[in-house]
């Protein structure tokens, strides 16, 4: 009898917490546009949206990680322009690095956007050797497809990366589907 009761309580002084852990975990992962959004890599979401740390910061979209080794998606929301990388990573650093000191991270409040606006036209030196490498496996060079698609305006753009748009945009990335 003795050995029952231990039994039942330590499956409930184990089952118990887990219950709780996972319980949290999800209402935080469903918060929308909370702390959790910008702290948990809550994954890519088709939606032709590169949402990353950077376009938190410069759009307050939530932070999905895209672009990056974990959540590439390259296929589906980040696109690569070789002319236009190196002003996206330079306007998503200067986004960045203002909003981590306002709000611990958040967006850039609107009466700071004097401070981007002047940064991104005289990049400081540690923001351009941020942006010495332009490649795609540079997070902040990464521009959205929808973004992309709009001014997709001749072969140097990269092509709409989302496949399941039938419209065919020839660009310059081996990320997306080739044109047809």
């Amino acid at each position: 009898m003795a050995g029952t009761s231990v039994e039942g309580f330590l499956s409930w002084d184990i089952i118990l917490p887990i219950v709780i852990i996972i319980i949290s975990i999800l209402m935080l992962y469903f918060s929308a546009g909370g702390i959790a959004a910008y702290a948990l890599p809550v994954g890519p979401n088709d939606n032709n949206l590169c949402e990353n740390q950077f376009t938190h910061a410069e759009y307050g979209w939530p932070n999905r990680l895209e672009g990056t080794s974990l959540f590439p998606s390259l296929l589906t929301d980040c696109c690569y322009d070789a002319l236009t990388a190196k002003s996206t990573c330079i306007t998503h650093w200067c986004y960045y690095n203002i909003s981590q000191q306002y709000d611990g991270g958040n967006e850039v409040p609107y009466s700071q956007q004097n401070l981007v606006q002047s940064c991104i036209s005289n990049p400081p030196k540690y923001i351009l050797n941020q942006c010495s490498v332009i490649s795609p496996s540079n997070t902040a060079a990464l521009m959205s497809c929808d973004h992309s698609t709009i001014l997709a305006d001749n072969s140097t753009f990269i092509e709409n990366c989302d496949i399941s748009n039938p419209q065919c945009l020839p660009g310059d990335s081996k990320y997306c589907p080739p044109c047809e």
